[in-house]
């Protein structure tokens, strides 16, 4: 509809208001929306008379789609993976967490999605990396203690075992199994300092 021909159309529809005429009774009278004749009657009567007109003017340039306001924490979250490329969403959430201390955060998901959106590449799967691990090569270098703990025999008995292990041989130097209990802290008989004597064979 040209703007000086819908232009009339919203005067007309200000006479008919100013007449008495009801919101539908104008709607039906001009083929309009009732939810439009109600919008430009609140806009003329809002409006001082002898600025109807503008006030009814139509509005293009607020038709369309508008930018959406950025979400709390998406500068963030970019920065973070812009000096972390590694990190995932999960970790960008927890950083996040630890420098904002806000309660409400985005999910996971939200992250994942705004980093698609702004063109950061999904992190690479997996860890990364560490240092490269070499074995010792003489023996004693490095020994190994392993132990388990409250671990069921077949006669309903617990135990517990500690066991020496030297790394570069892989010799079992020494190897216990005593009741639990034997290395609980508390009365002198199961206190920690029993722990020594069982390492005596080795040290």
């Amino acid at each position: 509809m040209p703007r000086a021909t819908e232009l009339s159309l919203r005067l007309a529809l200000d006479r008919m208001a100013r007449l008495g005429a009801t919101a539908s009774d104008i709607a039906r009278q001009l083929s309009l929306p009732l939810s439009t004749v109600r919008g430009l009657i609140r806009r003329s009567l809002q409006a001082e008379p002898e600025r109807t007109a503008g006030a009814l003017q139509p509005r293009y340039h607020g038709c369309g789609p508008r930018p959406l306001a950025a979400p709390p924490l998406l500068e963030s979250t970019l920065e973070l993976r812009r000096q972390h490329p590694r990190w995932g969403a999960g970790r960008i959430r927890v950083e996040l967490k630890r420098m904002t201390f806000q309660a409400e955060l985005p999910s996971v998901r939200t992250i994942q999605r705004w980093l698609r959106r702004h063109d950061l590449a999904p992190a690479p799967p997996g860890r990364p990396q560490g240092r490269s691990w070499q074995r010792a090569e003489h023996p004693h270098d490095t020994w190994e203690v392993d132990a388990a703990d409250q671990k069921r025999l077949a006669d309903g008995r617990m135990i517990c075992w500690l066991r020496v292990v030297d790394e570069c041989s892989g010799a079992a130097l020494s190897s216990h199994v005593f009741p639990p209990g034997l290395l609980h802290p508390g009365a002198l008989r199961n206190g920690a300092s029993r722990a020594a004597p069982l390492l005596q064979a080795v040290g």
